[in-house]
């Protein structure tokens, strides 16, 4: 019996130490700087959500680009995801230790759309992978609001301008008293 409890202590302890210097990934690697684009967003706009990869892990990752963005968001209200036509072009990018990215989701094929105002929150999430295969992701919450759409008169263009100025004085000229074109 003691005989056991011997062999089982090294063991232990060997098992321990080898986890203890084992990088166990997904540490390391974190979203941060979270945004939309555009930074203000009205109901019915289109807009995308910009994030920051850093890759502080011991290894390098690898992750889609093109067409099968990296970045994806959940979101509790106010935003539909519009769907385009397929796209083909994904590739892999690395991201070696000690670098950091600027990610973007969803693809220029797809959208996200403000549907109505309020106070949003959107699970945003990173799919990677490792140097051994390993898929994994993370995420990280972000809150952001969406504004009603404000309806500002635009300034009519500069020919309306002109002509509408030109109109109107041709018209206070032509009907000042001592104007001679109209008489016979």
């Amino acid at each position: 019996m003691n005989l056991q409890k011997i062999m089982i202590l090294p063991s232990l302890i060997f098992i321990a130490c080898f986890l203890a210097g084992s990088p166990v990934f997904g540490q390391g690697i974190e979203l941060t700087d979270i945004q939309t684009s555009p930074s203000q967003i009205h109901v019915g706009d289109s807009f995308q959500i910009n994030a920051t990869v850093v890759n502080d892990s011991p290894g390098t990752i690898y992750f889609h680009g093109g067409c099968q963005p990296p970045l994806s968001a959940i979101f509790d209200k106010n935003v539909a995801l519009g769907q385009a036509m397929g796209c083909f072009a994904i590739f892999n990018i690395e991201l070696k230790p000690g670098k950091n990215t600027t990610v973007v989701g969803p693809s220029r094929d797809n959208s996200y759309t403000a549907t109505s105002s309020g106070t949003t929150n959107a699970n945003v999430a990173f799919s990677y992978e490792t140097e051994n295969k390993s898929e994994n992701t993370i995420s990280k919450l972000f809150t952001f609001d969406i504004s009603e759409r404000t309806s500002v008169p635009e300034f009519p263009s500069i020919p309306v301008v002109i002509f509408t100025l030109a109109t109107i004085s041709a018209i206070v000229i032509v009907s000042r008293k001592n104007h001679n074109l109209f008489k016979l």
